[in-house]
């Protein structure tokens, strides 16, 4: 069941003194957070499902309030828990767009067919997303760290002039790298 799960937010602090939580969104979907029902809350002591009693929009954050949860100290507990939902409640994306678990983890291939490396991470710029990629490349320094495997960050803008194909099926992302992005 755990792949089946999805983190949507994460708790940030309580709200108010009635047991209300803010949570930080990890979707592009703020209005997503009135459809929310059951949720499942994990931290590092705590793992379970709770029922949303009341949901709404606080400028950029969720407030939440799960059933049992009627106090700020009750809600204080809550902090630093992600709020996962099962992946079939995402809500539907149009064809062509991603969720940012399915591309993090893809190897990154040119155009050319070298292999940058990994999707570690993704920034949100405001402008445009950029796509961390980790390389990985054998350490030539001798010693304990001969042989290793190290690597660095290549950042890769998020646009349709570079990212030419994302394929989930073969777990790749192809790209074309604007002249300078990487060093030689």
């Amino acid at each position: 069941m755990e792949s089946e799960l999805v983190t949507i937010g994460k708790i940030v602090a309580p709200f108010g003194l009635k047991g209300e939580v803010k949570v930080y969104p990890y979707s592009d979907f703020p209005e997503r957070c009135h459809l929310l029902e059951k949720v499942l809350l994990e931290g590092k002591d705590y793992r379970g499902f709770k029922v949303v009693k009341k949901a709404f929009i606080h400028k950029y954050l969720w407030v939440l309030q799960f059933e049992g949860c009627e106090t700020r100290d009750d809600a204080g507990a809550l902090t630093g828990m992600m709020v996962k939902i099962l992946s079939s409640e995402r809500v539907p994306l149009p064809e062509g767009a991603y969720y940012f678990d399915q591309i993090i983890g893809l190897d990154t291939l040119t155009v050319e067919g070298e292999k940058l490396g990994i999707v570690e991470e993704i920034l949100r710029t405001g402008g445009n997303d950029v796509y961390v990629v980790k390389t990985e490349e054998e350490s030539e320094s001798a010693g304990k760290n001969a042989g290793k495997k190290s690597g660095k960050q290549i950042l890769i803008p998020a646009l349709k002039t570079v990212v030419q194909e994302i394929n989930l099926e073969k777990g790749y992302l192809l790209v074309k790298l604007p002249p300078g992005l990487v060093d030689e």
